[in-house]
């Protein structure tokens, strides 16, 4: 049914994990669409009351976009339909009614950091970091200031984004980014008792 995410559940909670540890499970296009479908078909689902966001692996949440994707645009379209594709899942998990949990089990870089500030609470550990390093690739931020700037305000923002700087998990814990801190092997479980 899905090749790049795992859907499972556990009482009334919806579990997402996002499943291409071998690429520190960075986005592409394919990963994006089924994380919506899957999205909305948690939403739909009348027995789930909340859903758990998570990444396979032991080091990353999610590194962001694979750029191994963007490299192979070759025109303008292209891009628009990219950014249709983001546009699209943001709009999903902003719309959903069910409270949507991040379990941050490492990294959660560029467009990552945006779903996991989407989200609407965030459960980590001291492997937890969280930022919006493209500019790093010369790559600019088009979407990544919007979602921070609701989350952060302009300042931290503009430092974030031009600097490409990556937060550690006491920093993301102490401006609020993370709600819950908790031992590497027990973010899953405070997730799924706070969903």
């Amino acid at each position: 049914m899905y090749e790049f995410i795992k859907k499972d559940t556990d009482g009334a909670v919806g579990i997402i994990t996002l499943n291409r540890p071998e690429k520190l499970n960075a986005w592409h296009t394919p990963m994006v669409k089924e994380l919506g479908r899957c999205l909305e078909e948690l939403e739909a689902d009348e027995g789930i009351r909340a859903i758990v966001l998570t990444g396979a692996g032991d080091r990353a949440f999610s590194a962001g976009q694979d750029l191994a994707e963007t490299e192979k645009f070759m025109s303008g379209e292209d891009g628009k339909a990219w950014l249709r594709g983001w546009q699209a899942i943001y709009e999903i998990i902003r719309g959903l009614t069910k409270p949507l949990i991040a379990a941050l089990n490492g990294v959660a870089a560029g467009s990552a950091f945006q779903i996991a500030l989407l989200t609407d609470i965030r459960v980590g550990c001291e492997d937890s970091r969280m930022g919006q390093p493209e500019i790093n690739s010369g790559i600019p931020s088009i979407v990544g200031p919007w979602v921070i700037n609701e989350r952060l305000g302009l300042s931290r923002t503009t430092e974030l984004c031009l600097t490409g700087r990556i937060m550690d998990a006491e920093e993301a814990h102490r401006i609020g980014l993370i709600h819950y801190m908790v031992p590497r092997d027990q973010v899953m479980a405070k997730a799924l008792e706070v969903a």
